[in-house]
């Protein structure tokens, strides 16, 4: 038996439409706030990072054998302070004004990133003094 085709509007009250509003626009928010906008997820891994003698660029050596290379003035945080800029403070010895000979150990946060030629590679985008 086929189904009849409808004929007059379905009465919809204020209310009720209020609710759907009110719940899609909740969903919406809610979906929203859990898209990945802009950020971009990082692994994260322990090591032993070291700067170069002028402290303008610096590598990393992962325990789990990742290694890589990033620039001195790093995003870097020591004792829960968070620093934009700078030498990391492990890394870098004030009263000699020169890298510290053993570098530090480290939590870092990178990324593998694909170049345009098919080679991919990590780069750190910051550092955690341990």
């Amino acid at each position: 038996m086929p189904l009849a085709p409808l004929t007059k509007p379905v009465p919809l009250s204020r209310a009720w439409l209020a609710v759907v509003v009110v719940v899609a626009l909740f969903a919406g928010g809610f979906i929203a706030t859990r898209l990945p906008f802009g950020t971009v997820p990082l692994r994260v891994a322990e090591g032993h990072a070291f700067l170069t003698s002028e402290g303008k660029k610096g590598a990393f050596q992962a325990d789990n054998g990742v290694s890589s290379s990033f620039y001195g003035n790093v995003v870097w945080t020591d004792a829960g302070q968070p620093t934009v800029g700078g030498r990391p403070s492990c890394l870098w010895d004030k009263q000699t004004n020169s890298p510290r000979p053993a570098g530090a150990r480290v939590e870092a946060g990178y990324r593998w990133v694909r170049t345009p030629d098919g080679v991919s590679l990590p780069i750190v985008a910051w550092l955690k003094c341990l």
